[in-house]
């Protein structure tokens, strides 16, 4: 007697198969995406091309054990203005408006800007090609022109580690202690920020806080009132209060502690050279 095949063992079969695809294309992806991030520092570490000078510019350099030191390097620019380390990747896609690394983790990637919208580069990889990992990616609300008073970046936490993963150590104050300084750079200047704050905040909660929306202070008592609420959210207190006219640099990732979370991080621009 031959056994009849239900719609709903149909159905089963069918959603098996869609897990088994998806599986298959995250892993791909997610290892493409980790080689691709190797390729693409090694061009950084290959086009930087600095060497020692007695009177150069000091820059933070990393050491073997994750911690930062001063260093002094003569830094390279295009006759463009860009700086020389980049400009081969940006040569492959100028939607590369910079770079952001904090040492000690695996935050070490090009950052994206869409000036239409913040879906673009949100499962697209460097070379614009469909990739669930992603790009950080820059808020088109920002403007690094003119310099916006804050600047919000993106990116996917992935669970192999890579993307933003690593934003979620600063839930511990011993890890912000030792990794307090995030590097972002334009393709023009190079910069430090100095973190003053952690926090989560889930997405459409009675309580949530709309870090997003905050992309220029249309006074110092705008500005102020967001830094207030970003230090009285933070997970741990940092004793370090921005000051009006100072740049932010927001990081943002999600937590998946509760649905919709996020885990922001925000920043004050320390130097620029």
């Amino acid at each position: 007697m031959k056994r009849k095949i239900t719609l709903l063992q149909i159905l089963f079969l069918c959603i098996f198969v869609a897990a088994g695809v998806y599986l298959v294309k995250y892993n791909y992806d997610r290892e493409r995406t980790e080689e691709e991030m190797e390729y693409l520092q090694s061009l950084v570490k290959e086009n930087s091309g600095a060497t020692e000078q007695p009177d150069s510019i000091s820059v933070v350099v990393e050491n073997e054990n994750g911690t930062e030191t001063l260093g002094s390097q003569e830094e390279q620019y295009e006759s463009n203005g860009m700086l020389t380390r980049y400009y081969s990747l940006y040569q492959q896609n100028n939607d590369m408006i910079g770079w952001i690394k904090i040492a000690g983790t695996k935050i070490d990637y090009p950052v994206m800007f869409n000036n239409t919208n913040n879906v673009y580069y949100l499962h697209r990889n460097f070379y614009k090609e469909r990739n669930s990992a992603g790009m950080p990616y820059l808020d088109y609300q920002c403007d690094l022109g003119d310099w916006s008073d804050n600047l919000i970046i993106y990116s996917h936490n992935m669970k192999n580690g890579t993307m933003f993963h690593d934003l979620l150590e600063y839930q511990t104050v011993g890890f912000w202690e030792n990794h307090k300084i995030v590097n972002f750079d334009t393709m023009y200047v190079r910069c430090e920020y100095e973190i003053f704050a952690a926090f989560r905040t889930a997405v459409g909660a009675d309580d949530e806080f709309k870090y997003y929306e905050f992309v220029n202070a249309e006074s110092k008592r705008e500005f102020d009132e967001y830094v207030r609420e970003c230090k009285e959210r933070s997970l741990y207190d940092t004793r370090i209060t921005p000051e009006y006219g100072e740049t932010l640099l927001t990081l943002s990732t999600c937590s998946y502690n509760v649905n919709d979370e996020r885990f922001v991080v925000v920043a004050r621009q320390i130097s620029k050279k």
